[in-house]
């Protein structure tokens, strides 16, 4: 009798070695975060290019390429929707303020490199289109309500940030948080009335007549 042949062993299925491989599919918690973002960076470039008057969710879903059901499944309201929007963008200023105010020589007046990269992020047209939401809310209790959920923690980093560049002040002048605070205000209301007359040579004057006021505010104590 002729042996008996030896039955050859079968391929594992395809399906075993995907299943084997790791990180190739995403986790629910993964696709629900991306798409939050395409939202969030949507709303922002919607906001920048058509202002708030116009600015609807319908436009928002179809640039991030989602249903507007599917908005409303990640955010409640268009206030909300707008507003995390703006708590999204604050980090990223801050980080480009930061790595202006670093990139300048060691040697020079880090009180002027702060005031005139204020100045510069405020030029920022995602970071004007923040600011009309700020003037819409006058009038909007829902907008002001959500804008007030991120502009105090927002305006707490603000405050870190300037003692952590200005440590040595920050630490002798009781008034430093004050100052910070006005130093603030004065740019950014000089950036509001820049919208009608941004070639306007008085803003010059304005931010160098602000760096001699902080350098001043704080100079040593005698």
């Amino acid at each position: 009798m002729p042996p008996k042949s030896v039955p050859r062993s079968r391929p594992a299925p395809r399906t075993a070695v995907v299943r084997a491989v790791p990180g190739v599919r995403r986790t629910q918690a993964e696709r629900r975060e991306t798409t939050r973002r395409k939202l969030l960076d949507a709303t922002l470039e919607t906001l920048v290019e058509q202002g708030y008057a116009r600015l609807t969710t319908v436009a928002v879903a179809k640039r991030a390429g989602v249903s507007q059901g599917a908005l409303f499944t990640h955010f409640d309201t268009k206030e909300e929707l707008l507003a995390v929007a703006v708590e999204h963008l604050f980090p990223r200023i801050i980080q480009d303020f930061l790595a202006g105010v670093g990139a300048r020589p060691s040697g020079k007046d880090r009180v002027g490199a702060a005031v005139d990269m204020l100045w510069a992020v405020y030029q920022r047209p995602e970071l004007q289109a923040a600011i009309e939401l700020y003037v819409a809310a006058r009038t909007d209790p829902e907008l002001q309500r959500a804008l007030a959920a991120v502009d105090g923690p927002h305006r707490r980093n603000l405050h870190r940030v300037a003692r952590e560049l200005f440590p040595d002040v920050a630490a002798t002048h009781p008034d430093f948080d004050d100052v910070v605070e006005l130093a603030l205000d004065a740019v950014q209301g000089a950036a509001v009335g820049g919208a009608a007359r941004p070639s306007d040579p008085a803003h010059r004057r304005m931010l160098d007549t602000l760096a001699r006021f902080m350098r001043v505010a704080f100079a040593p104590k005698a």
